[in-house]
């Protein structure tokens, strides 16, 4: 009993953290199609992964070869599910947003050493991305997110 009660934490605890720093975030029937590509920096590799939303936006994962996201982008209409894209990180971005004296539009940009978050635009037309310094492959810089 207590083995299946384990499995069953370990299994509900797992599906919960999903997006930056863990694995692939699980956007459900929203995702109208996926593309998946192989890619290498030389002496690392990583997978890069682009989900269409039935929504219009597009979300860009890159997966390390350990099966944790390191970076993530998203642009379209519509802001995508960034609790779910963010992880664990959504709460920082929570909190550090309310902290920031921004005017308007203004962007939110937050660089922490354990993440750095940049979101951006209005409705129609919305735009970010978020990476872990620490967890870049050798030779990807944040530039190389699309």
């Amino acid at each position: 009993m207590k083995t299946f009660l384990a499995i069953v934490l370990f299994i509900a605890c797992g599906s919960s953290q999903a997006g930056l720093g863990s694995t692939p975030a699980n956007l459900g029937q929203q995702v109208i199609a996926t593309k998946e590509n192989p890619m290498s920096t030389g002496s690392s590799s990583y997978t890069y992964l682009e989900k269409t939303l039935d929504s219009g936006t597009a979300v860009h994962e890159y997966v390390a070869a350990d099966g944790a996201v390191f970076a993530v982008s998203w642009s379209g209409p519509y802001l995508p599910d960034l609790k779910e894209i963010l992880g664990a990180h959504f709460d920082t971005m929570v909190a550090q947003s309310g902290k920031q004296a921004r005017a308007g539009r203004s962007p939110l940009f937050l660089q922490r050493d354990d993440v750095v978050i940049v979101s951006a635009g209005h409705m129609g037309a919305f735009e970010g991305k978020a990476w872990i310094p620490g967890k870049l492959p050798a030779g990807f810089k944040p530039n190389d997110i699309k």
